[in-house]
């Protein structure tokens, strides 16, 4: 059994003692404690005595942020990893707008950044083209993933299988037929990187898409570009570098935010 032993100054605030514990917790080896840690196991690592980590186990317990299993080890809880999803959603959204709102200005389209979300794409942030005439805002809203080039995107990282069973649901009405047509799109984008979806939502609508990787490189969103086919057709390519060029700089400052723990809401 090999864990760190992590001794810090004396006086630590509380927030910093919690922050340890949930840190020892999740850094525990899988394979070592496939059953979590005891309290003997947190103490060690934290170079505290037992009764102050089991109190503050026990308190960390009350307010759910960690589980205890029939064993009597600890592990994090769900409601934590829930609380994780919401605060990257929202540290996600603080990064994006501004290179959204640039990339709409740069080809005058409504641009969206979107998530899945059991099943289908949410759109979690829009910013407008300024045009009269322009995609609707559709901010907290769903679609199917085979409606959108922000669905194709969101998949392309997904088994050609996992993705036809996922379109194919009874309640979508999706025909073996439309669903082979939405995986080939999708085989498409990986070759060239990005997505498009013409007329696919709205006979007079073209979408491009380009997924967002995390910092661990899985896909976490997707941002896409919007609006009437006949001022998008002619310039995809062109449209297509813009996004790449957006999520680029976004997918950076998603890393160097991990790497430096920076709050993206400060100047």
């Amino acid at each position: 059994m090999v864990l760190e032993q992590k001794r810090g100054p004396a006086a630590q605030s509380g927030a910093s003692r919690v922050m340890a514990i949930l840190d020892a917790l999740s850094s525990a080896d899988p394979v070592a404690f496939p059953d979590g840690l005891s309290v003997a196991d947190v103490a060690r690592a934290l170079g505290r005595e037992k009764s102050v980590v089991s109190r503050q186990l026990r308190s960390l317990l009350e307010a759910g942020l960690i589980a205890r299993r029939p064993s009597g080890r600890y592990e994090l809880s769900w409601r934590l990893f829930a609380l994780a999803v919401r605060a990257g959603d929202q540290r996600l959204t603080k990064l994006a707008a501004p290179l959204l709102l640039r990339l709409s200005e740069t080809v005058r389209e409504r641009s969206y950044l979107t998530v899945l979300s059991d099943g289908e794409v949410l759109t979690v942030h829009s910013e407008s083209s300024r045009r009269s005439i322009e995609a609707v805002n559709w901010v907290g809203r769903t679609v199917p993933v085979n409606r959108s080039s922000s669905g194709m995107a969101l998949l392309l990282d997904h088994d050609d299988e996992h993705i036809l069973a996922m379109v194919q649901r009874e309640e979508d009405g999706v025909s073996p037929r439309e669903a082979r047509q939405f995986l080939a799109r999708v085989q498409e984008a990986r070759k060239r990187g990005y997505t498009v979806a013409n007329r696919i939502f709205d006979p007079e609508l073209l979408g491009i898409g380009v997924p967002v990787r995390g910092f661990s490189g899985r896909i976490d969103a997707a941002v896409n570009i919007s609006g009437p086919a006949f001022r998008i057709e002619p310039h995809i390519k062109a449209f297509a570098g813009h996004l790449l060029a957006t999520v680029q700089a976004l997918q950076a400052s998603l890393c160097s935010d991990v790497r430096t723990g920076a709050d993206p809401s400060d100047p």
